[in-house]
């Protein structure tokens, strides 16, 4: 159909011949343009003018420039409302098949064996500025053979409002057969993309951007009105594409403000919950954990090895106390429930459980040997990637845990600078020079506390008047360079100012971000190169490595402090690490995790949205290690909503504490059967929290913090 230009309602005619309700020719390639008049925000609104012509006109006049499709048929509703579609059609000389308004997926299957199509696109009538090359590249994909579903949408690379899926006629019919949620049946491709029934896989865009920065449907007046603004632009060259948009945007900043607050998706999640049933879960079997933790009692203080795994964050008598097996996403505990994992042995399984690859690469080295009575060849050459991935590395020392690297790091500024004094900010590990700041300090003793002083993020001042007060006496800035907030513009940069102003190291504790916000870590991301910084938890997926790493001046004096352990160069894992390392370098891993998370956390913001209580609960953050907050009636943290949330989600399967540690592993099924457990806890929440005592339903003691850092 490419280069055929739709001028008037003949021309159109020709391009996509009207057919009755049987058809005797066979089109391959047919493209199915979802329309309705029911939009709730935005109502009538594919029939809204856009340049001179209703939106539906436009979008089919895009699809109509492809080259791989072969016909086009707009698909509505039989409810009166849409008897104005129906008339638009008939009047342009369009096919319209119109079927049930609430089982798209029944109108698709319909619509797709009217007219004998073998592969369908699946077109959304919202979608205006369409590019038709980016609908070809998807079609030209699939017919390469081999798939029963292609998108561009997992992961989105592309801006909303060029998605483009493509499916055989044969994977409809199973999903048409076999789907039963409201929510399948009203999205038409859920089930073909998180049932892991069919083959799939995803068209990226060779041109990196923020794709979740771009918007370019049309759900409301906002988004509309980007949208005509796009087209006046192009007023006299309609044919403009992606590349086009892009320009057009990046040059005219203001254009991306119009509805960028918007979310992607929200009729989904809006159909989730009411789906969704508010009632308590019933209660997991837990005998053979209450069995191992009175054995614990005996033996272990605090029956667990981290606070962070302990009996006290999660309720008690509700959730499980022992875990047994993990396997992706996935883990099972003593009494064989499964559950969801959003804990990830805290963001220790950057690609989930038992990794095949990074197993199997530890389990070779553990055959060779793996503690070795002097250096292994492995500590070369994991160290020279290292320096080649992270900004500020120069020279690498190895440890074990995030503190170990941490507490290295820190004296290596002391003997660096021959100062004692260390401003911190955030949470750095369990040794003396930093917990002793926090109210965990019990045994460290006073002198060591003194030299230690936290700092609060993002106000530059405080910690101009902290240098201020002891001149000449800090050897390091250390900080978490991002968390759950952002960093305001010039923070890092002025952080870094400050410390070199007053002689000091910046050190960057990048134990959790790193490898998980790039793999340059967050240094790389926001482009502040620290004088140290110190990595762990993900980079061996679960197989205990650490690191310090920094410029070489700084590293040599290593060669002269005390930081050595018998288990420094273990290698095994440090086969594990350089395996993760070639995933995340080789793989899309770091990227569907970033959009995976950014699924969860819209749908939980969605989700509290709809259940009216967003003032309450929010997820906040990097969509791969992301941040709920529970707050009361007054907006104050409250750990009763807390411990309500994880009661009846870890009843319903899904595990976790405050935090999304998203892995690689979560997959598209996992994300989608989450936002079905949290949608029926708030719909639940939403009924407990409107009473004068929800306490009362409870059903353990409140969850208590370890302590409050971030």
């Amino acid at each position: 159909m490419k280069g055929h230009q739709l001028t008037s309602k003949t021309d159109l005619a020709v391009v996509a011949p009207h057919v009755e309700q049987k058809s005797t020719t066979r089109h391959p390639v047919v493209a199915v343009i979802q329309a309705r008049m029911g939009s709730t925000r935005l109502p009538g609104k594919v029939l809204l003018d856009i340049a001179g012509q209703p939106m539906l006109w436009r979008v089919i006049s895009r699809v109509c420039r492809t080259e791989t499709i072969e016909q086009v048929v707009v698909a509505t509703s039989t409810a009166a409302a849409d008897d104005a579609i129906s008339a638009f059609c008939a009047e342009r000389g369009i096919v319209c098949f119109r079927g049930s308004e609430t089982d798209v997926l029944d109108r698709y299957y319909q619509a797709a064996r009217l007219v004998q199509a073998k592969t369908i696109v699946r077109i959304t009538a919202d979608c205006p500025l369409l590019d038709p090359d980016v609908i070809d590249l998807a079609v030209s994909r699939f017919l390469e053979g081999g798939w029963d579903y292609i998108s561009n949408v997992n992961p989105p690379t592309f801006p909303d409002g060029l998605d483009t899926e493509v499916f055989s006629f044969a994977a409809l019919e199973r999903a048409w057969h076999e789907a039963t949620s409201l929510a399948h049946r009203e999205h038409v491709t859920p089930y073909l993309r998180t049932s892991g029934l069919f083959h799939t896989t995803n068209v990226e865009n060779e041109q990196p951007i923020p794709a979740h920065e771009h918007r370019w449907t049309v759900d409301d007046p906002a988004d509309l009105e980007f949208v005509r603004r796009i087209y006046d632009i192009f007023a006299a060259k309609l044919e403009f594409g992606l590349a086009d948009v892009l320009s057009v945007v990046d040059s005219t900043p203001e254009l991306r403000q119009i509805n960028r607050t918007a979310i992607r998706n929200a009729g989904y999640y809006h159909t989730l919950y009411e789906e969704a049933e508010a009632k308590a879960a019933p209660p997991l079997p837990l005998m053979l954990s209450r069995v191992w933790f009175a054995r614990a009692q005996w033996v272990i203080p605090g029956c667990a090895q981290t606070f962070s795994k302990g009996y006290t964050q999660h309720v008690q008598g509700v959730a499980p106390l022992f875990l047994q097996r993990g396997q992706g996403c996935h883990v099972w505990d003593v009494d064989g429930n499964e559950y969801i994992d959003y804990v990830q042995g805290l963001l220790a399984n950057l690609l989930g459980y038992a990794h095949p690859e990074v197993n199997a690469a530890a389990i070779a080295q553990y055959a060779d040997g793996h503690s070795f009575s002097l250096p292994h060849p492995l500590e070369v050459q994991l160290a020279e990637r290292l320096t080649r991935l992270i900004p500020c590395a120069e020279m690498v020392r190895f440890g074990k845990n995030g503190s170990d690297a941490t507490a290295g790091a820190v004296r290596a500024a002391r003997a660096f600078t021959r100062r004692d004094r260390i401003a911190c900010c955030g949470y750095h590990g369990w040794q003396d020079w930093y917990i002793g700041s926090t109210t965990r300090n019990a045994g460290v003793p006073g002198a060591v506390r003194e030299l230690t002083h936290p700092f609060p993020y993002n106000d530059l001042a405080a910690l101009e008047k902290l240098l201020s007060e002891h001149p000449g006496e800090f050897a390091a800035v250390i900080m978490e360079p991002v968390n759950f907030v952002e960093p305001h513009p010039g923070y890092l940069q002025g952080v870094k100012k400050l410390a070199r102003k007053h002689g000091a190291l910046l050190i960057f504790d990048e134990i959790c971000t790193g490898f998980r916000f790039g793999l340059g870590g967050a240094q790389a991301r926001y482009g502040i190169v620290p004088d140290l910084a110190c990595f762990g938890k993900g980079m061996g997926n679960g197989f205990p490595i650490a690191c310090v790493v920094g410029r070489a001046e700084v590293m040599r004096v290593f060669e002269e402090i005390f930081f050595s352990f018998t288990f420094g160069g273990e290698a095994a894992s440090l086969a594990a690490a350089l395996k993760v390392l070639n995933i995340l370098e080789q793989t899309d891993a770091l990227a569907r995790m970033e959009a995976n998370g950014r699924w969860l956390q819209d749908g939980f913001n969605s989700l509290a949205q709809e259940a009216g209580l967003a003032e309450r609960f929010q997820c906040i953050g990097h969509p791969s290690w992301s941040l709920l907050k529970f707050r009361d009636a007054n907006g104050t943290d409250s750990l009763l909503e807390r411990s309500l949330f994880q009661q009846e989600t870890v009843k319903r399967g899904v595990l976790l504490m405050v935090t999304h540690n998203l892995t690689a592993a979560h997959d598209n099924g996992a994300i989608e059967r989450t936002l079905e457990t949290y949608a029926a806890v708030f719909k639940t929440l939403a009924s407990w929290l409107s009473e004068p005592y929800p306490e009362r339903f409870l059903e353990g003691p409140v969850i208590q913090p370890v302590f409050r850092v971030r």
